[in-house]
């Protein structure tokens, strides 16, 4: 039987001693080579859990030990030598300015010669396939880059374990792939421990065992296959189970780890018997929109180099629309365009037919939600930081709150927080501060730069259907970047596909989504929905191109089967 590595004895941590512990009476061994996994939604202590591990916080009871040395004692230096962090954000995380000397800083800390620097610096950048950045500047860097070259900092230190606390929530599709692909071929490589961090069960489903934590204790663990086949136990727990194990019980086949060909299969058994194709009613055509924005010819650049690269296309007003694409494809710089926060190196904006310049009148027509809330909060009070923006408008003290509470209500804020500092909130309510803080100045074009990103499952749903709801209530043109396919096929009328800086693709979900080996080529994903369908394709069974959500799936399969 393998060492342990980590034992965590009954260990509490708690923030504030007026509220609940963080964490709660935790008990959990970590064998020497194992891949863990804890998985919980945002706020249930996950990320503190893994501070605990390597020593950034000391447990209030408990003891945490790793490789037999307490970590309130007095060896916590070779603790955090032995126990690598990766944060959620890479920025967090990067110190210097070049990419060779933020590896090198760790290696300073700990007294390395040069020589050996050198040779730990090119190996560990190696192992993360950034060699060639070696000299690169940390602020060229894409996220997914930013985050390579974090790992390679950690693994330089030649740790035992490495904890990945929401590394990659962040980052696009294909950005999460390749970190984990590293991580877990480190793992086999150099025989290292590994603690994954997550709230995406597709991550969880690569380690070895699974706990899930809640409330900040663990209230559901085991062998990986006895956490993902209990569905009923991870939706209770606001969980998404995986995508073709949760559709495979739902259509009756019961609970099991499927692939996307073998529940295919099942499914095509099941249902080749019926001749009858499935028909969506449509909705009767209604009086086209008129456009709201218009871009003309875009670029944009930092340097000599454009970021956009000649954008032309059109947004309707009352239109939800999803812009897509690999990290840095132009997505978050286009999002600064719109509203005139960046001047265009050529050709323009359009709002309403007229050219959008950079006054704040436009901020508040075509208002801009970042993707880190932080950036947009600032006041010593939530209710305070919302009317800030009411108060600019001329309202008086009294009608700005009134405003205020309106707008916090629209995005389903709790009241009992109004007084609190905004940066006390958890992502989701920040993300809710911050969008409530835009609304009141009753834009006509809202534009978010991924408003779900950071948050867990159930978090990303609350704020993508507060947005939705919004639009439909006020008539607000909605205009968000996201690395969420589901999310794009659910909500979206309009997909605008990025590569490189330029307009790769544009048009309604049914037909970004119908050629997935297309967005494949510019390293994208499609929603797995898309995947199951063109597999049933293959055997015959076909689906209507409207059905994109994993409801609409099964629906449609019931009722051929009916």
């Amino acid at each position: 039987m393998k060492d342990n590595i980590i034992n965590i004895k009954n260990v509490s941590f708690t923030y504030d001693v007026n509220k609940a512990p963080a964490v709660d009476g935790v008990s959990l061994d970590i064998k020497n080579g194992e891949t863990i996994c804890i998985l919980g939604h945002n706020g249930s202590g996950k990320s503190t859990l893994g501070k605990l591990i390597n020593g950034l916080l000391l447990p209030d009871k408990g003891n945490v030990f790793v490789m037999g040395k307490d970590t309130k004692g007095d060896e916590l230096w070779a603790i955090c030598q032995s126990v690598g962090m990766i944060f959620q954000n890479p920025d967090d995380q990067l110190v210097a300015s070049l990419a060779d000397e933020d590896i090198a800083f760790g290696l300073e800390n700990i007294g390395l010669p040069q020589k050996d620097m050198d040779e730990r610096i090119d190996d560990a950048l190696g192992a993360v396939g950034m060699t060639k950045f070696k000299h690169s500047l940390i602020d060229g860097l894409s996220g997914g880059q930013k985050q390579k070259i974090a790992i390679a900092g950690i693994l330089a230190l030649r740790p035992e374990c490495i904890i990945m606390d929401e590394a990659t929530a962040m980052l696009d599709p294909k950005g999460r792939r390749d970190v984990c692909n590293i991580v877990f071929r480190l793992r086999e490589e150099y025989g290292l421990t590994v603690v994954m961090i997550t709230h995406f069960i597709e991550e969880a489903a690569l380690c070895d065992k699974i706990y899930v934590m809640e409330k900040g204790r663990i209230v559901l663990g085991g062998d990986r296959e006895d956490v993902l086949l209990n569905i009923s136990g991870l939706k209770e727990l606001g969980l998404k189970p995986p995508f073709y194990t949760d559709i495979g019980a739902r259509l009756g086949f019961g609970a099991k780890i499927y692939t996307c060909e073998g529940l295919g299969d099942e499914i095509a058994a099941l249902v080749s018997q019926y001749n009858s194709n499935i028909t969506i009613d449509k909705n009767e055509l209604k009086k086209t929109p008129d456009n709201i924005l218009e871009i003309r010819d875009l670029y944009y650049a930092y340097g000599k180099e454009p970021v956009l690269k000649g954008l032309d296309f059109d947004i309707k007003e009352g239109s939800f629309t999803s812009v897509i694409g690999h990290t840095g494809s132009g997505k978050s710089t286009l999002m600064r365009t719109l509203n005139g926060l960046y001047k265009p190196l050529k050709g323009n904006v359009y709002f309403r037919g007229k050219e959008v310049g950079t006054s704040a009148d436009i901020r508040r027509k075509v208002a801009l939600v970042f993707q880190n809330a932080d950036h947009q909060l600032f006041e010593e009070t939530v209710i305070k930081d919302v009317m800030f923006g009411a108060l600019n408008m001329g309202l008086s003290e009294a009608e700005a709150r009134r405003e205020a509470a309106l707008a916090l209500k629209a995005v389903g804020f709790p009241e009992e927080k109004y007084e609190s500092s905004p940066f006390e909130l958890s992502g989701g309510e920040k993300k809710r501060a911050a969008i409530a803080g835009i609304l009141v100045l009753k834009p006509e074009v809202l534009v978010l730069d991924e408003p779900g990103a950071g948050l867990d499952i159930a978090g990303r749903k609350d704020i993508a259907d507060c947005i939705n709801n919004i639009r439909l209530e006020r008539g607000l043109t909605v205009i968000s970047v996201t690395h969420s396919m589901e999310d794009a096929a659910e909500y979206s009328d309009n997909i605008i596909v990025l590569n490189r800086g330029r307009v790769y693709k544009q048009g309604t979900p049914e037909e970004i989504f119908e050629d997935y080996e297309d967005l494949q080529r510019v390293e994208l994903d499609v929603p797995e929905v898309v995947r199951l369908k063109k597999y049933l394709e293959l055997k015959g069974i076909s689906l209507p191109k409207e059905v994109l959500t994993a409801d609409g799936l099964v629906n449609s399969l019931v009722k051929r089967m009916s």
